[in-house]
């Protein structure tokens, strides 16, 4: 490989690929050459990185090797006090190259970093939750309703709107204004501040009324900006129909409709990330608190038939779709009760989605605006995502199915997507079930490279679902594909909705596609 990345710990490479920032190409004095890994790297190693001289220049020239490693390579004492810092630890770098088979002689630049601790990035969510749930024990979980409409009778009987108290983590008071974050105490550690009212939506299916037991309950996570009123709407009412679950919702706060404001002014001024990343760990509380809620007085007070109860505490799933997906691994991931999860057209991590989403030129246009450097915007991209490490996916995905390093039971993945997603790259999905160490569930329509295939039915773990809707193959670049429509795929086919409803109740992952799905033809 003419690029390198070495787990200095193991001395083992790193499997990853090499690539030029494509919308950049008109000015390549600016253009960033991305190394991305196929995996999340291993928390806490340290690793080496090279550029090799067989990477050339766009004119097919040697590359020219910067001064300072010069320096460093040469043993040659400079005036510049943070290159000399690197000077005791470099050595190591060489070596650890030079065992993996890249001389230093071959190098053009090579330099080394150490990822961060899963203790550090889990702390601040795992406070969080232990300490919202703590002042829940002690605050009964009131809520109001606002709205109990009697629908069609047929598909859908009741459609809920209402608030839910909730321990707040934020300044503020927790209001959408600027400079809204989280509370931190004297250790820096989120810290409850009382508690205020989340939103929530409900729809209760019409055999929920006829079934002979109570029905399981779900947790709809919303899409990008998106809102609780996601879970009564659409698909979902077909899909808790045939299901036969109640589906309830709330906001992520941090990426919810709410948030729009604050997520432009990170965008126009970087020092205002607290105010989109930190708030998401409130998003994290309020669906544990909306899972305490359908365990205790949804169960008892709001979904009844007269006495008689319509739901099961104890059968309580989730599914998310799109951000959904993406930041539902993150938020279930420190649930402590739910343990199976479907993931619809998720992924991780945003470094390598938002380029290749349809969704990134309206917010690119508000980054680029106040940072017209393309390098600038590669930074910061990059900069955003060490913050999002510590919610969504990214910083999870390796430890989710084991549940221990989170401090809750392992949990089950159901991951279902759809080739040429024009919203959720593909390439960040393969991440993903690479990082979680999933297979692909057989017979499949595409085997991406480091993943294994297991034949259907799994009678228990986790897999990862492809199906196909006749979409051509994506831009292998940093760019958005055309708009084929294969972001709605997987929740519009019946053997999807079917595939979901026997995991929630069994465990199981079976294909109910005739074959490979390719949809619409073989997914009925």
């Amino acid at each position: 490989s003419p690029t390198v990345l070495v787990d200095m710990t193991t001395g083992q490479r790193v499997a990853h690929w090499a690539e030029l920032d494509a919308p950049i190409e008109s000015t390549p004095a600016r253009q960033a050459l991305f190394l991305r890994p196929g995996q999340r790297l291993a928390s806490g190693h340290r690793y080496a990185a090279a550029i090799t001289k067989r990477v050339r220049a766009k004119d097919g020239g040697e590359l020219p090797v910067p001064p300072g490693f010069a320096a460093l390579r040469d043993n040659t004492t400079t005036s510049h006090a943070l290159l000399e810092a690197m000077r005791p630890r470099f050595a190591e770098t060489l070596a650890a190259l030079a065992t993996a088979g890249v001389p230093t002689e071959d190098l053009v630049v090579a330099w080394d970093f150490t990822v961060a601790s899963d203790a550090y990035v889990h702390a601040d969510m795992i406070a969080a939750r232990d300490r919202a749930i703590e002042a829940l024990a002690t605050h009964p979980i009131a809520y109001a309703i606002q709205s109990d409409t009697p629908e069609d009778g047929v598909i859908i009987k009741r459609k809920l709107e209402g608030t839910l108290d909730a321990p707040l983590i934020l300044t503020n008071g927790g209001a959408d204004n600027p400079g809204t974050t989280v509370a931190r105490d004297g250790a820096g550690l989120p810290a409850v501040q009382g508690f205020y009212q989340i939103p929530f939506d409900a729809i209760v299916p019409a055999c929920a009324y006829t079934s002979p037991t109570p029905v399981p309950m779900v947790i709809y996570g919303h899409g990008l900006l998106g809102s609780s009123n996601e879970a009564t709407g659409g698909v979902q009412r077909t899909t808790a129909s045939e299901l036969c679950m109640v589906f309830v919702g709330t906001d992520l706060r941090g990426m919810s409709s709410m948030d729009v404001p604050a997520v432009a002014r990170a965008l126009n001024e970087m020092s205002k990330a607290n105010e989109v990343f930190d708030v998401i760990q409130q998003g994290f509380v309020n669906y544990i608190t909306l899972v305490q809620a359908m365990r205790t007085t949804f169960t008892t007070q709001l979904f009844l038939d007269g006495t008689k109860k319509l739901v099961d505490p104890t059968k309580v799933y989730y599914y998310g779709i799109s951000q959904g997906a993406i930041m539902g691994a993150g938020a279930m991931a420190y649930e402590p009760t739910v343990t199976r999860l479907a993931l619809a057209v998720g992924g991780a991590n945003y470094s390598i989605l938002l380029e290749r989403s349809l969704d990134w030129p309206t917010y690119k246009t508000i980054l680029q605006g106040a940072y017209p450097d393309p390098l600038d915007v590669a930074l910061a991209i990059g900069l955003f995502q060490m913050r999002w490490d510590k919610t969504e996916g990214s910083g999870i995905s390796h430890v989710i199915t084991q549940g221990t390093p989170t401090g809750t039971p392992p949990k089950q993945v159901l991951m279902q997507i759809a080739l040429g997603d024009e919203q959720v790259p593909n390439q960040g999905s393969w991440w993903q079930a690479r990082t979680m160490n999933v297979p692909i569930l057989g017979p499949t329509p595409l085997e991406p490279w480091g993943i294994a295939v297991q034949p259907s039915p799994l009678a228990s773990g986790s897999a990862l679902v492809i199906m196909d809707g006749g979409a051509p193959p994506p831009p292998a670049t940093n760019v958005p594909p055309e708009d084929f429509k294969m972001h709605n795929l997987t929740r519009n086919q019946p053997a999807a909705r079917r595939q979901i409803g026997d995991f929630f109740r069994t465990g199981q992952i079976v294909n109910h596609c005739n074959g490979a799905c390719v949809c619409p033809e073989n997914c009925d």
